[in-house]
């Protein structure tokens, strides 16, 4: 059966250097208006919730009261990021030991209270250096901390979107290409085991493969399963997270359940990467495919009748 193609170190580090290449020129030609529609949507978030901080210090506000004051999501992002740093959804739920749901905190005086404590321990007492003094902010004070808040959220906003919208490009361009051989999308399912995998000529996206999620599974004509993750990386250290960490992590384990004659992992991965790293995950089992040049992974599909 044909395998995939072992990159050499030379071969892994001249396509490395293309795409970081391809990646910077992406970002430079990133439009600015992204990160000012995220920072004008929290400016009058910021402002309204500024202006209660007293009432929050003090206590005055009654359970419903705050319920209402965080009742949008974007008020419950901006609530969070009053702390320094700002503490994440699930860092709050463990911390408060309850959620930010209006119904919750509505509806029980106590897991309102310690919602407010949580984040009124950590506020950020350099945006809002006047809650410590006892006193009113200068309207100067008071405008700094609005577009210090919202630049936080909007910076944070921008790097998700990146690289939830890499991803989906990435996924775009490989379902693009399945059509293009004639490979039929058929539904996600859960397969345990190698039975209910789509039929060769055929693939799925997002499906459990055992005990962990693949982007795609293509059914190869010749009967094994090539499970594909698409990853996009930023940095060097963020590279060997996405592909020797995840990637790679879940490749062994699918080659241990179901046996690497009838396994085929992938990566699809485009953006910053250690060439030395990938050197490592092929070595390890895991097929290397970057976004750059996705005609390898035609031509091995292709082959694999």
């Amino acid at each position: 059966m044909t395998e995939p193609r072992l990159w050499t170190p030379t071969e892994l580090e001249a396509d490395a250097a293309q795409a970081r290449e391809l990646f910077r020129q992406a970002r430079l030609d990133e439009p600015f208006g992204l990160y000012s529609e995220f920072f004008d949507a929290f400016v009058p978030v910021f402002a309204g919730l500024i202006d209660r901080l007293p009432d929050l210090v003090s206590a005055a506000l009654e359970p419903r009261e705050f319920a209402d004051l965080v009742a949008t999501a974007d008020a419950r992002t901006a609530f969070r990021y009053l702390a320094a740093p700002p503490v994440s959804e699930d860092d709050l739920k463990t911390l408060a030991e309850t959620t930010l749901a209006p119904s919750a905190l509505r509806g029980d005086a106590e897991q309102a209270r310690r919602v407010q404590s949580v984040i009124l321990h950590v506020i950020d007492a350099h945006r809002f250096a006047w809650l410590r003094e006892g006193r009113e902010p200068t309207e100067p004070e008071r405008a700094t901390a609005i577009v210090a808040s919202a630049v936080l959220v909007a910076a944070r906003k921008v790097e998700t979107s990146r690289r939830s919208d890499a991803k989906r490009k990435q996924e775009a361009q490989v379902k693009q290409l399945l059509a293009g051989l004639g490979i039929v999308e058929v539904p996600p399912r859960d397969i345990r085991l190698l039975g209910s995998a789509p039929e060769p000529g055929e693939f799925c996206g997002e499906s459990r493969l055992g005990g962990s999620r693949a982007d795609f599974l293509i059914r190869l004509h010749d009967g094994r399963v090539m499970a594909v993750e698409c990853k996009a990386s930023n940095s060097a250290v963020n590279s060997f997270k996405r592909v020797n960490h995840e990637a790679l992590g879940k490749a062994k384990a699918w080659i241990e359940g179901f046996g690497k004659r009838q396994i085929v992992p992938c990566a699809v991965i485009g953006g910053v990467f250690n060439s030395s790293n990938l050197e490592a995950a092929q070595a390890e089992g895991l097929a290397i495919v970057w976004s750059h040049r996705l005609d390898d992974l035609r031509g091995f599909i292709e082959a694999a009748a």
